[in-house]
């Protein structure tokens, strides 16, 4: 099973197309952590997961933090990202331009 068909099933996320970040304070169904599998898990787990980590930590930090860039959604919306096809992972419309930000 895909790490998609694994993150959006409703009978371990409860609506899992929201932004709950709420879901993961307090008590934790086990469920979640088992299911939960972004880098996935085991012997065929991602070599680049604390790269992957490091990248992102830095990215957030420069673009979220005091005084850093504003940013705007520019000429993007949901068809853009929403998943249209699969090609072994989830792959949006296929003239989709992904999603664009503007700084401002």
């Amino acid at each position: 099973m895909g790490a998609y068909l694994m993150h959006t099933d409703p009978a371990v996320f409860v609506e899992p197309f929201s932004f709950i970040p709420e879901r993961w304070l307090g008590e934790i169904d086990p469920h979640m952590n088992r299911n939960f599998v972004p880098f996935t898990k085991g012997s065929r787990n991602c070599l680049g997961i604390n790269l992957a980590y490091a990248e992102m930590y830095i990215a957030l930090g420069i673009l979220l933090r005091p005084g850093g860039p504003n940013m705007q959604i520019f000429e993007t919306d949901e068809s853009d990202v929403a998943q249209a096809v699969d090609f072994l992972m989830p792959v949006p419309k296929l003239d989709s331009r992904g999603t664009r930000v503007m700084l401002l």
